[in-house]
């Protein structure tokens, strides 16, 4: 293999700086990322809290503004920050930056262009069902394929879906998970975190993290949490995050008396508190919900935490049914039900799954790792640039 200078001078490209799952994970794999072999400098939106946390990091973070009538400025943008960069590698994530930086990078010469698919969605309902705008979606995902050296997805189910949609060549695509750095762990005061929640010191807590809505499947926890209350009344339920669903969920709850078991936080952006709140987390999901992979399970599990979770495909490659954790029908909440009332009625179950969980994040799924992945990918996209 042809040697590439280092360090190889990457920019990636993010089209939000919210709070979501490729933006989390994204965060894990610069933290492990080796700067004597990849400087990565981020683009993304000026404000946010991933933007503030790249910077808390020591990574150079570059403002690129989106908005839906402003890709001809962000492209402009993005070819001014790559000339002036000098950048190796153009390493978006998500489609919707695909054509943007096929087009920019070609624009600015760049060496490689890498896409990280997060999503597995099996059509392009979001963009509505117009056959005019599915041929024009369909038509610049085409000429992308031919700019990019590589798509990254998060899951082979991503890969897969990405190939059927998309069209790229198998042979052009990669899988590399997203991960979690793991830290050494260190003392922290449950009592004190369940107080802050307004939970009882003494309760097995039940929770779920994400955004409320309907193809999460948080409405399945809510109608199990009436069968599971029926023979373990020391159970609380706490619900983690916002979005449109929630006043929908807080009236299913309410209807199902079931208002003073079931917490809902709205937005918490310490996921480390709520983890270590909790007992047991169930993530519900739904196969509408174009889920690729699951971060929140790693995240559990990296806490030592048993898991249950809806049996869609991404979670096969995280979840060892009745090893890691449960897998259950998903939509079918008096299964979802039975696999909690499994837990609730054995401790040494729950404790050797947690033990289990935090193995295989460790061994598959720890951000030392994917970043070794990566950094070895990119040497690889620029030998074979180089040779020709």
């Amino acid at each position: 293999m042809a040697k590439t200078a280092l360090p190889i001078k990457v920019l990636m490209v993010m089209h939000n700086s919210t709070i979501t799952g490729p933006n989390m994970a994204t965060l894990s794999l610069l933290k492990a990322i080796d700067r004597s072999i990849c400087r990565i400098d981020v683009a993304s939106p000026a404000e946010g809290y991933f933007a503030e946390q790249l910077k808390g990091m020591g990574v150079t973070h570059i403002p690129l503004e989106f908005g839906r009538y402003e890709d001809i400025v962000t492209i402009l943008r993005l070819i001014f920050i790559l000339r002036r960069g000098g950048y190796d590698i153009l390493h978006g994530h998500m489609g919707r930056v695909g054509p943007i930086i096929c087009i920019a990078g070609k624009a600015a010469r760049v060496k490689a262009i890498i896409l990280t698919e997060h999503m597995s969605a099996g059509s392009h309902t979001w963009i509505g069902n117009d056959p005019f705008k599915l041929f024009v979606h369909r038509l610049f995902h085409v000429i992308s394929n031919n700019f990019l050296d590589m798509v990254i997805a998060v899951s082979d189910k991503a890969r897969k879906s990405y190939i059927s949609r998309q069209g790229i060549r198998p042979e052009k695509t990669a899988v590399i998970y997203n991960s979690i750095y793991l830290d050494k762990e260190k003392a922290v005061d449950r009592a004190a975190i369940r107080a802050r929640l307004g939970l009882s010191r003494d309760d097995v807590v039940i929770g779920t993290v994400g955004r409320l809505v309907r193809e999460k499947g948080y409405g399945d926890v809510i109608l199990a949490a009436g069968e599971i209350l029926r023979y373990n009344r020391g159970v609380h339920f706490l619900i983690v995050g916002d979005g449109p669903e929630k006043e929908n969920l807080e009236k299913l709850a309410r209807a199902k008396n079931l208002d003073k078991k079931v917490t809902f936080t709205g937005f918490y952006t310490d996921i480390d508190d709520i983890m270590e709140a909790i007992d047991i987390l169930v993530h519900p999901s739904w196969t509408e919900s174009a889920e690729s992979f699951g971060l929140v399970l790693i995240e559990a599990m990296a806490r030592r935490k048993a898991v249950v979770t809806s049996d869609i495909e991404p979670f096969f490659e995280i979840i060892k049914d009745g090893r890691s954790g449960f897998l259950f029908p998903e939509k079918n909440y008096r299964a979802l039900a039975e696999k909690i009332n499994l837990l609730l009625g054995d401790r040494k179950l729950m404790e050797e799954m947690g033990r289990f969980g935090y193995e295989i994040v460790k061994e598959k799924f720890d951000a030392r790792i994917i970043a070794r992945k990566t950094e070895e990918l990119y040497k690889k996209i620029l030998a074979k640039k180089k040779r020709g």
